[in-house]
């Protein structure tokens, strides 16, 4: 899980995402690819788990369930594991940099979110020429904190400089990137990250002598969607250069995650308000109580895999939609700031009030309130419905140019519980061996796992023209 600090936030507080009949006495930022807790699953719930495994791994060539030792087989417990990761305190935490790049012209004299206009990034330097690494995490993650800086830690210690981007569905990435204000549609949403790239890399040049020898891109979750449609236009265009994409955990069917999503928000009014807090109450309570914790340490996630077998599926689930929207606040804040488009109640300079009430929005009502009016703009597109935005949002919208692409490489897991079977079928007969899909890990819960690493590692430090196929 990400924890929120004062200073990740433009508000100088800290907000935690709840479902509309909950109100948090603390606040607290969960982020999506770090805050998947785990669950105390039933007996039938891990036999249909191990069906569906078992049907994929002879449908598809796999890394099969008898060679993998990964050891939690629910794939929300699984989830959970990313809750622990972060810098590993080496010494790459001591070579980043929190750098600024210019944002996009008059948002950085927005009223009250004055001198925030740029995009912050994470930056870790070698002294010598090195490979340069692109690291983008997921739904409103951020790049100081989490499984971002974990990975980067990961590849510095293996040469590698790294930077870390902000995700689009953040507050930062909305004020300084996003042409709309709004993002949330993933092709645009991908055009704004490919021009702050170019940006990054002509200011590290200039501003930090950076020597690179060649550029690499890995995305986690939403990241490593918007990897596959960054990919198209690098293709297309080519003036960056990027020699290998990494995709790890990307969601497929976006509609299909969506409605999870809204199926799982949907408990909090089946728990009420004192539950649902009390919940995540706990969940915090538990993960605050390893912040201190050794890192890869198989004793450790051990402890803090039975401490969440407290929590049943569906107030897991719960939990999983809260962490998915967790910086939705702070997103609808500033989207509004951008361009007002009178959701909001509260006056424009009661900050903490209409922080408040951002807290009664879902993801849902954010694509079909703000997010909606502002694409059907961009796209000059005024009858366009949201499903049609989604669809196009998709991984499946891109499969038929990434077939043609030996740079685009995709590390998934049978179990993660935001796909189904079809769509993780439909990736591996268009990509076939430059998708490893591994047995167990749910959604990014494997991202520490020894071999994880190791595979990793081979994709981006592979030369292209030399690297072997993957025989799983």
């Amino acid at each position: 899980m990400g924890w929120p600090r004062a200073a990740d936030s433009p508000f100088g507080i800290a907000s935690y995402r709840e479902h509309p009949s909950t109100h948090a006495k603390k606040q607290h930022t969960m982020t999506h690819q770090l805050t998947q807790p785990t669950a105390d699953i039933t007996a039938r719930f891990q036999l249909a788990v191990a069906s569906l495994i078992a049907v994929l791994c002879l449908a598809t060539k796999s890394v099969q369930a008898a060679e993998y030792n990964y050891p939690y087989h629910d794939p929300f417990l699984a989830t959970a594991t990313t809750a622990l990761l972060s810098d590993d305190r080496t010494k790459a935490q001591d070579k980043s940099t929190i750098v600024h790049v210019t944002g996009l012209p008059g948002r950085n004299k927005l009223p009250t979110l004055e001198g925030r206009g740029d995009v912050s990034i994470n930056f870790y330097q070698h002294d010598n020429p090195a490979p340069l690494l692109f690291i983008l995490p997921g739904v409103g993650a951020n790049p100081f904190f989490g499984a971002a800086p974990y990975l980067a830690s990961v590849f510095y210690r293996e040469n590698f400089h790294v930077v870390i981007l902000p995700s689009p569905m953040s507050w930062n990435f909305a004020l300084s990137a996003s042409r709309t204000g709004a993002p949330g549609y993933v092709p645009e949403d991908a055009r704004d990250l490919y021009t702050i790239m170019q940006r990054t890399l002509e200011m590290l040049k200039n501003r930090y002598d950076l020597r690179i020898t060649k550029i690499d891109f890995m995305g986690l979750s939403l990241g490593g969607l918007e990897g596959a449609f960054l990919s198209v236009i690098e293709a297309d265009e080519k003036p960056i250069g990027v020699e290998k994409y990494l995709l790890v955990n990307p969601p497929i069917d976006l509609a299909y995650a969506v409605n999870k999503l809204d199926e799982w928000t949907a408990l909090g009014n089946k728990f009420g308000r004192d539950k649902s807090q009390e919940i995540v109450s706990k969940a915090i309570a538990i993960v605050d109580s390893f912040s201190g914790e050794k890192q890869d340490d198989p004793e450790v996630f051990d402890r803090f895999i039975k401490k969440f077998a407290i929590f049943t599926k569906e107030e897991i689930q719960f939990l999983v939609a809260q962490s998915l929207q967790s910086q939705l606040p702070e997103l609808i804040y500033a989207t509004q700031a951008i361009d007002d488009q009178k959701i909001l109640s509260a006056p424009k300079n009661e900050m903490r009030k209409r922080l408040e009430e951002a807290k009664g929005l879902t993801l849902t009502d954010y694509n079909e309130k703000i997010g909606l009016p502002l694409w059907r703009q961009q796209a000059a597109e005024p009858q366009a419905n949201l499903e049609s935005f989604i669809e196009r949002g998709s991984l499946t919208h891109t499969l038929d140019r990434l077939r043609g692409n030996p740079k685009v490489h995709i590390m998934h897991n049978a179990d993660d519980i935001l796909i189904n079977r079809k769509s993780i079928e439909e990736l591996k007969e268009t990509l076939r061996d430059r998708v490893i899909l591994y047995p167990y890990g749910g959604h990014l819960g494997n991202l520490w796992y020894p071999e994880n690493k190791k595979d990793a590692l081979k994709i981006l430090k592979t030369a292209p023209e030399v690297q072997a196929e993957s025989e799983r």
